[in-house]
């Protein structure tokens, strides 16, 4: 198989941009706009990244791998995935293959 259909990624997802505001009684209010489409590829979510989430109280329950994009980031980035948003707990980021692993928890 050719490499260039091994990195091919083949689901879709929708990529939010988180936002604090305040409400009409000065409460703050979490909104979640939508920026753009992304394209990823599941990964599975190891039992030490379970373990360790759990410690951390951030429940990770799924491991997504996308195309590197310095505009993501865990405080202002959340991912829709078949209308259920999750926000990004962790990122690690592979240079090399241009590549970004994000762990996703659901949004609280």
């Amino acid at each position: 198989m050719p490499k260039l259909m091994q990195n091919k990624m083949k689901w879709k997802a929708e990529l939010l941009d988180i936002k604090e505001s305040q409400d009409i009684n000065d409460r703050p209010v979490t909104t979640y706009t939508s920026k753009r489409s992304i394209f990823y590829e599941e990964r599975g979510v190891t039992t030490q990244e379970k373990y360790l989430s759990q410690q951390a109280k951030t429940d990770v329950v799924r491991r997504i791998k996308v195309r590197w994009d310095k505009s993501i980031t865990e405080k202002f980035s959340a991912i829709r995935i078949d209308d259920v948003s999750y926000r990004i707990t962790r990122i690690y980021t592979d240079m090399d293959k241009r590549e970004m692993e994000l762990s996703l928890a659901f949004v609280d």
